[in-house]
């Protein structure tokens, strides 16, 4: 596959912007389902992005990333002020034709994880030195399905501070929670995981029951052995673990360190070269829609956790956690977040939080990877509590 495929060169046409706005609450109703869009603290984004326009400082949209409709809503949300997304070079292979059109031409600048764009990395630093418009970005390197539950931050952002920190403005990291309340019942998503896993829920906590379950079918599915100790955690962890192990070896492989994440990142881009390139071969994609099915699998069932019940908002995050259950098994039935489930006539809610003002609070004599680490700590932290504070208010 060649670069510019991989990574579509970004080409601003501000008329695209404009029929995207234009149409753009039509795409949000009918094609995600959100019939309502609220930006609460609309304020704090409306200052920070006139801080930005007038020169007075760079400016780096840090957002939680739990959903397919995340960026459009941000997008849309943001009034007045287009944003640079950084997205998933794998997002144009499953988001069909429109995105591939529309991405580049918004300006957009297509990112891997753990893998150098040359070309992007370039125009991303011009951008930090003399941007055009303020970057957004998921800190947490991709979606992590749970609305109130910062993961693990990947360096990108704090490499991009970096960036803004070397010239004479104000280096401003804006965090920015997204949430969804969702209509259908809790009693009907249920009802939907039993008829799609073939299993009965009974008893007083049927949903951390379908959370023990999905681990089983799972195990079952792909012919694995689910460890018959340990908490939830540690047979999710081992579940997936078995299944990275089994998708390295179909694709050939070798490496097998780093976090899960890491793992699912490397078997994820090898399926996906092996997939949609120009010189197409059968036998390799037949072999990469078996071990992708591994990592689709994964990508949704290593966030889950029923302690995530035990805190905040207990009617959203467990309808939340049930359309994760949903998901897992819709990866077992070959699909992907693309195919995944999300009730109609949903509200989504956006809330900025704390702006971060780098050069106030990162001392200059820290070196460079003590300054990454700092970095990274503020905005998780500033991510985390923007999201205990949108949780509050739905």
């Amino acid at each position: 596959m060649s670069q510019d495929r991989r990574f579509p060169p970004p080409k601003y046409n501000p008329l695209v912007e404009k029929l995207a706005r234009l149409f753009g609450r039509l795409y949000l109703r009918f094609a995600l389902g959100i019939d309502v869009l609220t930006m609460l603290d609309e304020a704090v984004l409306k200052a920070e992005t006139e801080a930005f326009r007038t020169g007075k400082q760079n400016l780096i949209i840090a957002f939680r990333h739990t959903a397919k409709e995340d960026a459009p809503a941000l997008l849309l949300g943001s009034k007045g002020q287009h944003l640079r997304f950084l997205y998933g070079r794998d997002v144009l292979n499953w988001a069909g034709r429109s995105t591939r059109f529309l991405f580049p031409r918004l300006g957009f600048v297509a990112i891997q994880n753990r893998h150098s764009n040359t070309n992007g990395m370039r125009l991303l630093r011009k951008e930090m030195q003399n941007g055009r418009f303020p970057i957004a970005l998921a800190p947490e390197g991709q979606v992590t399905y749970h609305m109130f539950q910062t993961d693990v931050l990947q360096s990108g952002v704090a490499n991009l501070a970096e960036w803004a920190l070397q010239t004479k403005q104000e280096a401003t990291i804006l965090p920015i929670a997204i949430a969804y309340r969702y209509p259908e019942p809790l009693t009907s998503l249920l009802h939907a995981w039993e008829q799609k896993s073939g299993m009965t829920l009974q008893g007083e906590h049927p949903l951390d029951q379908a959370c023990w379950s999905t681990l089983d079918v799972v195990a079952s599915h792909f012919h694995l052995e689910c460890r018959t100790h340990g908490s939830y955690a540690e047979k999710r962890d081992d579940l997936c673990a078995k299944l990275l192990r089994l998708g390295e070896h179909e694709a050939g492989l070798e490496d097998h360190e780093g976090s899960i994440l890491d793992r699912l990142f490397r078997l994820r881009f090898a399926g996906e070269d092996a997939l949609f390139t120009e010189h197409p071969d059968r036998g390799k994609q037949q072999s990469a829609l078996q071990y992708l099915q591994y990592a689709q699998t994964v990508d949704v069932l290593e966030y889950i956790n029923p302690s995530y019940l035990l805190a905040g908002n207990r009617e959203i995050r467990e309808k939340e956690v049930v359309l994760n259950l949903l998901d897992v098994l819709n990866r077992l039935d070959g699909g992907s977040i693309n195919t995944r489930y999300s009730p109609k006539h949903k509200q989504a809610f956006l809330l900025a939080g704390e702006p971060i003002r780098l050069r106030t609070i990162v001392r200059p004599e820290l070196s460079r990877k003590e300054r990454i680490q700092f970095i990274q700590q503020q905005v998780a932290l500033g991510l985390q509590e923007t999201s205990e504070a949108l949780e509050s208010r739905m």
